[in-house]
């Protein structure tokens, strides 16, 4: 595991800004203004001892962090935990221990205790300070821990800006004015919606002023003459007359007590606040009126509803919000998926906590806001202990290579580096033929478009993703010495970048003619090949084509009709276009499958094997 300090967010100035919020309420609209300040308080870090699949886990956040990592590795639990100690829609049975709470080792045996710890920082806010007054240090630091005993399945909440002084309290509290905000990625949208609604239109009629609710009341008071007026004529039309004449005849012969009542088709609502309170979410496009939308339409529309309520909700002068939403990319296409991540970071006004299994979402995110989750011997942790600086640097070079391939990598149990879409092709058709399902296994194929292994050997040792990586020996003229007189020498390229990604000392240049060959000849690239393989770094004897030839010749022989010194140099053209040309040739000849022993295989394999390890 890399060792890595714990990152320091900048300090954040804060900024005053209008913020003008449009909202309909009834038939009136209401134009709201209020301050959107940019909090400073936020969650630096959480730590997990012996908490369900944690066995002791420190995990950084930044102001905007994004958690990822494979199904049930814990992403949804380790949200969950800060919902214990923050999120107040728990009650104080919701957040009592259960066993299940508690961590079961790989030999089976359960832990007696675990705890939940919450640092916070730049705590500024007038009101947190004055309830939390004694808890919190003159730096704006403090921390919160729940604990939990097994045994009697009871807990303890303590707070302190000590944690070798930190004091039990009674109850949460603070949660009046810090807590945290949750959307469960398992949400029925509909129903949600309607919530939200019903919480929007409460928000926005008490934030009027006295001279609109006035005149929403006169507004209203027509509106109910009016709806009478609808219901009337509604009954009166012949057809609905009829319809509810032959169910009151039936009624009435059902029982005497249905003499005096009548049923009647109308809008369903007594008065207008009835009314008011049955409104549903409506769409238009073009003016004429259309079904609300498909799920990921709702799940847009559940998402902004609940930042609209959230804003209104949030008096920004006296509390602290920390927004958690779990898988927002649900039911949207990748160009929404990346839209939606940039309103989530960019428009929600508090810190925001964010699972997601998106690469688009993902490529959205800094480098440094992106907490990795995987197991490690049974239990779950952080990559470099979560949002870090170490993962920042390692970007450093990344840059344009920067994009959705990449990011699914970010996903993967381990990835297999090649140089390029040639070698992308051949080992996709390798894994096929050996049967290898790397979707299965979660392995991806990443071509580094070149050489640049170093680049992506850094962020993938910054996550901690296990990889392999395949190179060519190549080996290119130098010119030494004074420029005037220039030595040319051979630089055996590829071996000494093998053995720089290794770590190991590299291999001076050789006299002319030094070829590919005279490395495996005088045994240089047998060493180096044996050094880097066991770190998953596998040095080709010359390059793809001539390892095809050597360990697949009759597959290669006939390309085209050449034979198999032709058909090296023909595969070595147009890279891509020809080794697809190769793979269609070797497919309808006989079986494509390399021996197990050979060296084009083994690079496959390592990868393989790693995230069979990774997953365990």
């Amino acid at each position: 595991m890399p060792k890595c300090g714990n990152v320091l967010s900048p300090v954040y100035k804060a900024s005053i800004t209008l913020e003008i919020i449009y909202l309909c309420i009834g038939f009136t609209i209401i134009k709201v203004w209020r301050p959107a300040q940019l909090l400073h308080m936020k969650i630096d870090y959480v730590e997990l001892k012996q908490y369900r699949n944690f066995a002791d886990a420190h995990i950084n956040f930044a102001k905007n962090s994004l958690v990822i990592g494979s199904n049930d590795v814990g992403k949804t639990n380790m949200i969950h935990a800060l919902r214990l100690l923050l999120d107040k829609s728990l009650s104080d049975a919701d957040i009592e221990p259960s066993t299940r709470d508690f961590h079961c080792a790989q030999d089976g045996t359960q832990a007696d205790f675990f705890s939940i710890r919450i640092a916070f920082s730049e705590v500024t806010q007038d009101a947190v300070l004055s309830q939390l007054k004694g808890y919190v240090s003159a730096t704006g630091h403090f921390f919160l821990e729940f604990r939990a005993n097994r045994a009697k399945l009871s807990y303890e909440i303590a707070a302190g800006h000590d944690l070798t002084l930190m004091e039990v309290i009674p109850s949460r509290f603070y949660l009046k004015y810090l807590h945290l905000k949750y959307i469960h990625s398992q949400r029925d949208l509909i129903r949600y919606i309607r919530s939200e609604k019903r919480h929007l239109l409460r928000l926005a009629q008490e934030s009027r002023d006295q001279v609109q609710i006035d005149a929403d009341a006169r507004q209203l008071h027509g509106l109910g003459l009016l709806l009478e007026s609808v219901n009337a004529g509604v009954k009166n039309l012949h057809y609905v007359a009829e319809a509810t004449k032959d169910l009151n005849k039936e009624l009435k012969a059902l029982s005497h007590h249905h003499a005096g009542y009548n049923v009647s088709l109308d809008t369903g609502a007594i008065d207008i606040q009835q009314f008011i309170e049955q409104l549903e979410l409506g769409a238009s496009t073009n003016g004429s009126r259309v079904m609300l939308g498909g799920d990921g339409r709702n799940n847009q529309i559940l998402l902004a509803l609940w930042k609209a309520k959230s804003v209104l909700e949030y008096d920004q002068d006296s509390e602290v919000v920390i927004y958690c939403v779990e898988e927002p990319e649900a039911h949207l296409h990748p160009h929404q998926q990346r839209k939606l991540a940039n309103y989530l970071i960019s428009e929600l006004p508090g810190q925001t906590i964010v699972t997601s299994h998106s690469p688009q979402i993902a490529a959205s995110y800094q480098p440094n806001s992106i907490v990795r989750l995987l197991r490690n011997q049974g239990a779950s942790r952080a990559a470099s202990q979560g949002c870090s600086d170490c993962i920042d640097n390692a970007w450093t070079g990344f840059g344009y290579r920067m994009s959705i391939l990449p990011a699914e990598a970010f996903f993967a149990s381990a990835v297999m580096l090649v140089e390029g879409p040639s070698e992308m092709l051949f080992y996709s058709a390798l894994a096929r033929a050996h049967k290898f399902d790397l979707d299965q296994c979660n392995v991806s194929l990443l071509s580094v478009d070149g050489v640049s292994f170093a680049v992506y050997k850094r962020i993938l040792n910054a996550l901690e993703i296990p990889f392999s990586m395949r190179t060519d020996n190549d080996i290119s003229d130098i010119h030494t010495g004074p420029r005037s007189s220039p030595t040319v020498k051979r630089q055996l390229a590829g071996i000494n970048r093998a053995l720089s990604l290794a770590g190991l000392p590299t291999e001076v240049h050789r006299p002319l003619p030094y070829q590919q060959a005279n490395s495996l000849v005088d045994g240089t690239w047998q060493t180096a090949s044996d050094a880097v393989a066991p770190l998953g770094i596998f040095l080709s004897q010359i390059d793809l084509e001539h390892d095809i030839a050597t360990e697949l010749p009759a597959l290669l022989t006939g390309l085209k009709g050449y034979a198999l010194p032709q058909a090296i140099e023909y595969l070595q053209g147009k890279k891509a276009i020809r080794m697809q040309e190769f793979l269609e040739h070797a497919e309808s000849i006989g079986t494509f499958c390399a021996p197990l022993s050979g060296y084009l295989l083994k690079p496959l394999l390592h990868c393989m094997n790693a995230a069979a390890a990774a997953d365990s």
